[in-house]
């Protein structure tokens, strides 16, 4: 049977330091659009206190976690027991957005990240910090997940761009970080949000307009047909 807590206890928090992956869940806000869940790992995942909690956010191939947080802010972390007990908690919570210029990045990079990530070539794959402020804690019991033991991490993306120069880096931010696949705007440094916003603001505005212009399109093609049926004499 699930639990609900308001906060995380202190056996919540060391289990949470002992996994080796969790996933990360957002959505857009409204009755559209795609739900998006992403794997982590990297050992990433920070438990500042009983209500608060920061992941080390990589650079990829997406950006729909961003765009999903900047727009509502929404998220769920989910972690589940490959070993031992059998334990899924799931982390309900609103989370912003700290990219490394910014003053918050630094002072929670360094206290929590620098240690292991302060290599210049290895902190090319970091993207940003996320600060997640926990509103509930839920806990299932999780016997319908396998066993399965850890290896290692997997390096190919931290290498593959540490050998990227910030050119590079910059042109594929561009292509791949500007907006989600439901066209939101990640606001990302270096990104043309601006733009983005515009379309999808145009876009909407489209998608309002465009069953009111059927309508009326239709009401008048039958008012025209009663017309014609009215006074056959006019001509087609």
């Amino acid at each position: 049977m699930g639990t609900f807590r308001n906060e995380l206890t202190a056996s919540d928090q060391d289990w949470i330091a002992k996994q080796k992956v969790y996933f990360v869940a957002t959505a857009p806000a409204g009755k559209s659009g795609h739900v998006n869940t992403s794997p982590k790992g990297y050992d990433s995942l920070r438990v500042l206190d009983s209500n608060r909690v920061i992941l080390l956010d990589g650079r990829g191939s997406g950006c729909e976690t961003i765009a999903h947080l900047r727009e509502n802010g929404r998220i769920t972390i989910m972690l589940c027991a490959f070993e031992g007990a059998p334990r899924i908690m799931r982390l309900f919570g609103q989370g912003k957005v700290y990219e490394p210029e910014s003053p918050e990045f630094g002072q929670l990079f360094e206290k929590h990240f620098a240690e292991d990530w302060q290599d210049p070539a290895k902190f090319k794959f970091v993207r940003s910090i996320i600060d997640v402020r926990l509103e509930l804690v839920g806990q299932s019991c999780g016997f319908a997940v396998p066993f399965m033991d850890f290896k290692s991490e997997r390096e190919t993306l931290v290498k593959h761009h540490a050998g990227k120069s910030r050119e590079a880096q910059a042109k594929s931010r561009t292509r791949d970080n500007t907006v989600s696949i439901d066209g939101i705007p990640s606001f990302l440094d270096g990104t043309d949000s601006t733009s983005a916003l515009a379309k999808r603001r145009i876009t909407a505005i489209m998608d309002m307009m465009l069953p009111w212009a059927g309508g009326a399109a239709l009401g008048a093609a039958l008012a025209i047909a009663a017309f014609r049926g009215a006074f056959k004499w006019l001509p087609a």
